[in-house]
């Protein structure tokens, strides 16, 4: 009975699919309004000369979505096509592309920019003046297929899966941000958050020989992934006052580097508070709100105060070098895998950070 149930299941599934197919139709989540997705069925685009059709295989759920998804992001307005962390196989290329064919593997740094304004010129096009990003002011990658530009494909190792290489871009968020605080070799770090963007750059940290990290969270399960990942110190906050132990047991140098991996005014706050004296803070969180913060101690201390957005291409190839090399363990990030059709479901489980670091939408299981 079992049995049968299932065989009409695949059955149906394979029918709709068939349909969906023969008339150029396809899915994509859309975020109609403050927490409420609905999935549409548009038709299936076709690419430009120098553009690439993407079917999507999973798509990461990324913090920014979940700022949009609440309708508190200051630069994605809803509706929006979320999607900007995930793999795919080449469909069809156009005419014009000559370096990739139907069928490879490939993942895609998401930023679309002009090339013309000052920083595109001169390399730091991850701060276009007309910066776009897939999935933010574009459409995403949470659907079916996706057109994206041949330049931003990026080709996926032999030996890493379809999977893992969705997390190539919130690793290159930490590859980047650990580039912004610049020599790390012997400095004495702390990360304030453990969620994927805190924990990648806590790899990147580590990676960077810096003598002592600590990591400050309020969840056990994420700080628990952070001495795995090779954290010296981690600090639940809400069982300790994290400022003073900290000013109690800092190194002798001080605090060197603050990553702040949250977007929330009291960690601003404390990152200023704790770091030495001509210190380095990293902004990295995304602020949904204005922020009151003490300026006062920014310019009486010398304190160098840095964002940090997105990456550059050599930051998102390092990344999948990162991955394929087993640097990085997926399964330490990768908490559910979820298909398309229960988008709505998969962004609510997303909000409990206890029990889920990075889920996953499967869109079209790599065979």
């Amino acid at each position: 009975m079992i049995i049968n149930k299932l065989i009409i299941k695949i059955h149906n599934f394979t029918i709709k699919y068939k349909k969906r197919v023969e008339a150029n139709i396809m899915r994509r989540v859309v975020i109609q309004k403050p927490n409420k997705i609905v999935i549409k069925e548009p038709k299936m685009p076709e690419p430009e000369p120098s553009e690439i059709l993407l079917e999507i295989a999973y798509c990461g759920i990324c913090g920014s979505d979940l700022h949009a998804f609440q309708g508190k992001h200051p630069f994605i307005p809803l509706p929006a096509t979320p999607g900007h962390e995930f793999s795919a196989i080449i469909e069809q290329v156009g005419k014009e592309v000559s370096n990739f064919k139907k069928g490879d593997r490939v993942t895609v740094e998401p930023s679309l920019t002009c090339g013309e304004c000052y920083n595109c010129r001169i390399g730091r096009y991850n701060i276009c003046e007309n910066l776009r990003v897939m999935g933010c002011q574009g459409d995403g990658a949470m659907a079916d297929y996706l057109i994206v530009p041949s330049e931003k494909v990026i080709p996926i190792p032999d030996d890493l899966s379809l999977l893992d290489a969705v997390l190539s871009e919130p690793i290159a968020v930490g590859v980047h941000a650990a580039k912004k605080a610049g020599v790390l070799l012997n400095k004495n770090v702390v990360i304030i958050g453990s969620g994927m963007i805190g924990l990648s750059v806590l790899a990147n940290v580590v990676k960077g020989g810096a003598e002592n990290i600590t990591v400050i969270d309020l969840s056990d399960s994420r700080l628990k992934k952070a001495e795995i990942l090779g954290a010296t110190q981690t600090i639940n906050a809400t069982k300790t006052d994290a400022m003073e132990e900290m000013k109690q047991n800092q190194p002798y140098e001080g605090i060197d580097v603050v990553f702040e991996c949250v977007g929330v005014e009291q960690s601003i706050r404390d990152a200023i508070e704790i770091v030495r004296k001509g210190g380095k803070i990293i902004v990295v969180g995304v602020f949904g709100e204005e922020t009151e913060v003490q300026m006062a101690y920014v310019q009486d201390r010398e304190l160098e105060l840095i964002g940090s957005l997105m990456y550059i291409r050599r930051d998102f190839t390092e990344a999948v070098k990162m991955l394929a090399n087993k640097e990085i363990s997926p399964e330490l990030f990768i908490s559910k895998i979820i298909p398309l059709k229960k988008a709505q479901q998969a962004f609510e489980q997303a909000f409990n950070k206890e029990e889920n670091l990075k889920i996953i939408l499967e869109i079209n299981k790599e065979k």
